[in-house]
């Protein structure tokens, strides 16, 4: 007789560590939505088993059955929070009034009057429909990243679905060989033993079956629980990585690689590309800080933004751009000759122009210095020389691109090319 109290103690013993185990976590980090019913639905299903064992009988029934009949379904609506934009069958409307209502059948059925057979059968009902229905709305789900675990909780609430029904089946007597041994058991037991021991049989079965059903599903949802806040967690981690590296290589305002993320990029194209087969272009905006002063840094942010996206509408798939610092823009085009890169400059200056007058920004020119990038050079090596094409362009007139050749120390301005747009 005591056995069965002793299975419901060592199984409330154990929901409460896994209870305590999933609040601690969900108190020592963030928590998301559906956490709190999650947590609710293990302690209530703790104190259900508790009551079982420690306070046998209809009164103990009657406040120990809606306790643990209740984490199917608040499971169910932790995950309706948690997941909260997949399209789930139902609504919570329908699991609330599910849930209402089984709680009220779980109180009055072992306080009606019946007998302990009829009562633990209906309980036995209630708690089928009830797992039954959390694991079908969970199954018939959309499927996603965290569809196994959930399957595998859907999978448990069927299998705790039948264990009162199985454990009723077998405590119930049975047909004419039961009905044959009572009398052989009437003529030698009085007909009181013989009555209390058959309304014990069904009973102590059936409870503690639903007792160790829920806590066995309880568990499973303090793992299930852990899974999806733990998948959860390493995938805004991803995200977070992901935008850190981001925010480290592009430039907020302009949206190109900044000046560091542009010197790797340029010197692995350098790297993989056959030599001497890159041109370096250096520009600016011409008298720039007349925009910020006349009109605003504002108005100086529009136009950089104006600058950088013309840049980017005109460059192939595998050339690089980057902001070099402040109004000073760099590009490498790859595979490309210095004729070409004047083209490529005539038509963003063009595209500048074109977007400065929709945007309602003054007459914006630009000043290029192009360098064809000289075998095995370094890459700091061709952006100085670009920066003396860049300063004879500036001292030409500005609005103008021109190209350098020779080395460092003396440099030939080989071609200037006026690009139709007048300074500021």
């Amino acid at each position: 007789m005591h056995q069965p109290a002793d299975t419901a103690l060592f199984a409330t013993a154990v929901l409460a560590v896994a209870s305590a185990a999933l609040t601690g976590l969900g108190w020592r980090r963030q928590r998301c939505a559906g956490w709190a019913l999650w947590v609710a639905a293990m302690w209530l299903t703790t104190l259900g088993t508790a009551a079982q064992a420690l306070w046998p009988g209809p009164q103990g029934t009657a406040l120990a059955a809606p306790l643990l009949l209740q984490w199917p379904l608040v499971t169910l609506l932790g995950l309706r929070q948690f997941h909260a934009r997949r399209a789930w069958p139902g609504s919570r409307r329908s699991d609330i009034g599910l849930l209402a209502g089984a709680v009220l059948a779980a109180v009055v059925l072992p306080l009606q009057g019946g007998s302990e057979g009829d009562s633990a059968a209906g309980l036995a009902l209630c708690s089928a429909l009830v797992h039954l229905y959390a694991a079908a709305v969970i199954f018939m789900a959309p499927g996603g990243r965290d569809a196994t675990p959930l399957q595998g909780l859907a999978a448990t609430m069927v299998l705790v679905a039948f264990a009162p029904g199985l454990a009723l089946l077998t405590a119930d007597p049975a047909g004419p060989l039961l009905a044959a041994q009572t009398a052989a058991q009437m003529a030698a037991q009085s007909a009181a033993q013989m009555a209390a021991q058959t309304a014990a049989q069904p009973h102590i079965p059936a409870t503690m079956a639903r007792a160790v059903g829920a806590a066995l599903g309880s568990v499973v949802l303090a793992f299930v629980a852990l899974t999806l806040l733990c998948e959860r967690t390493e995938r805004q981690l991803r995200e977070s990585r992901r935008r850190l590296r981001v925010l480290a290589n592009m430039d907020t305002l302009t949206q190109v690689p900044n000046r560091r993320h542009f010197d790797e990029l340029a010197s692995q194209a350098l790297r993989n590309d056959p030599a001497g087969s890159a041109v370096l272009l250096l520009f600016d905006v011409d008298h720039f800080k007349q925009i910020n002063d006349r009109l605003g840094h504002a108005a100086g942010d529009r136009a950089l933004c104006l600058v950088a996206g013309s840049v980017l509408e005109h460059l192939r798939a595998h050339d690089v751009a980057g902001r070099h610092g402040g109004d000073e823009f760099v590009l490498l085009l790859r595979r490309a000759a210095t004729a070409d890169a004047m083209a490529v400059a005539q038509r963003i200056v063009a595209e500048v122009q074109r977007r400065a007058q929709a945007k309602a920004l003054p007459a914006l020119s630009l000043s290029f210095g192009l360098v064809q990038v000289g075998a095995a050079e370094p890459l700091d090596a061709a952006l100085r020389r670009a920066d003396q094409a860049l300063y004879e362009a500036k001292r030409q007139g500005r609005s103008r691109a021109v190209a350098a050749l020779g080395d460092e120390n003396r440099p030939v301005f080989s071609e200037s090319r006026r690009l139709g747009l007048l300074p500021c």
